[in-house]
């Protein structure tokens, strides 16, 4: 893959009113800081999307004719790279009147062979168990990275094979730290390997089970 051309933020600026979220992105190898609910569902669709390859938060800033704005995240794909502006609910309203939003940010994508979407906020609406859930495996890898290669992923996918769960998993692999286990475990979940089927309903604990895609 070619050299991303977007590794950090082109504005810190905080839009009025937002929450702000500091997190680590596995994905990108650093911290990052989001504004607004909304910013922080997104990214946790990015990092648990096993086609997202990177991404890069608010990579972009232009003029336009209400002021400044920014695009909230560049993302490469597998097969295509892409901008991603997140609808605030006042551009929701000027859309549906026919008004032209972000032209500058339109012609620069096409420009550059780049796809522009936006995403209203309805569409936004994963269950907050399931955001609760994502973060909480992210948080175990930025604490117990697991080594690219290691004897313990491949292991991990052949014993959930029928289905395990997270407390028989760290039993059959008792010579690993815990944590270590754990975060192999959500890694294969978040690149697409493993599912939990009860990830959008339950807690994740000893009794969530996972199963071999």
């Amino acid at each position: 893959m070619r050299s991303p051309p977007f590794r950090k933020a082109a504005t810190d600026a905080r839009p009025y009113g937002t929450h702000r979220f500091d997190v680590y992105g596995p994905k990108v190898g650093r911290r990052l800081t989001l504004f607004g609910h909304r910013a922080l569902q997104f990214w946790l669709r990015l990092e648990s999307d096993p086609q997202v390859v990177t991404y890069c938060e608010r990579p972009l800033s232009f003029r336009e004719q209400r002021g400044d704005r920014a695009a909230d995240f560049w993302v490469c794909a597998d097969h295509a790279e892409l901008l991603y502006i997140l609808l605030r609910p006042s551009e929701v309203t000027l859309a549906a009147r026919g008004h032209c939003l972000h032209p500058a940010l339109e012609a620069w994508s096409r420009a550059h062979s780049m796809t522009l979407r936006a995403v209203a906020p309805h569409e936004l609406d994963d269950s907050e168990m399931l955001c609760q859930n994502r973060l909480t495996m992210l948080h175990y890898l930025a604490a117990g990275a697991v080594p690219r290669g290691s004897e313990i992923l491949p292991a991990i996918l052949m014993a959930c094979e029928s289905g395990e769960t997270l407390a028989e998993l760290e039993q059959r692999f008792i010579a690993f730290d815990p944590m270590v286990v754990r975060a192999a475990a959500f890694s294969l979940v978040l690149n697409g390997s493993l599912c939990c089927p009860t990830i959008a309903e339950r807690v994740l604990g000893p009794h969530s089970c996972l199963v071999t895609r």
